[in-house]
């Protein structure tokens, strides 16, 4: 092959190589756990797990809205609950929301009286720099839903990742929410 072949065809594999990049973006998705990885981490003391998806009436979607103050785009509700004998011990609540652009999506459990137990990002498709780490994220631990369960007032932002912190927040007033309207009282 002649060297005038060889250029036209490495100048549109890189053309094409550019545009391909500039169109999907650098990834920087990162999956910590698979959902049942997950599941057992926030459910440890559960011996079995029945996991459910529910359909919202319209109403119980309104009341969890109303009470998390924040968007709940979808009527199905991805809820794990564990048992140790014929007993609840915990409810764990999948939610994938944006971010800033991309998804993260974090479990959430919530025990039987209504205390969020622990919160685990399970993915997150952002740059790594606006991940929250653990120790922020244990900021949750036994508390309730409550109108100080808001970044700024009981939860501290993460400096450089405000959005983040609104993310997983909402996503801690979403489960709280879900479980008061969906299960409280049920078990």
């Amino acid at each position: 092959m002649s060297r005038e072949m060889k250029f036209p065809r490495l100048f549109a594999l890189l053309w094409v190589g550019t545009f391909v990049f500039l169109i999907i973006g650098p990834t920087h998705a990162a999956i910590f756990a698979s959902r049942q990885e997950a599941i057992q981490a926030v459910l440890p003391d559960a011996e079995r797990v029945e996991t459910r998806t529910i359909t919202l009436t319209d109403d119980q979607l309104q009341q969890i809205t109303r009470l998390a103050t924040a968007q709940v785009d979808s009527k199905l509700l991805s809820v794990a609950i564990g048992y140790k004998g014929d007993t609840v011990v915990g409810y764990a609540f999948f939610d994938t929301r944006p971010v800033r652009t991309l998804p993260g999506t974090f479990l959430v459990s919530v025990s039987p009286t209504g205390t969020v137990q622990k919160v685990m990002i399970v993915a997150f498709h952002e740059p790594e720099d606006y991940l929250p780490p653990q120790r922020w994220l244990q900021q949750f631990d036994g508390k309730i839903l409550a109108p100080e369960l808001q970044v700024y007032k009981g939860i501290h932002a993460i400096s450089g990742a405000t959005l983040s912190s609104q993310s997983v927040t909402n996503a801690v007033r979403k489960a709280s929410a879900a479980f008061r309207i969906v299960f409280q009282g049920s078990h």
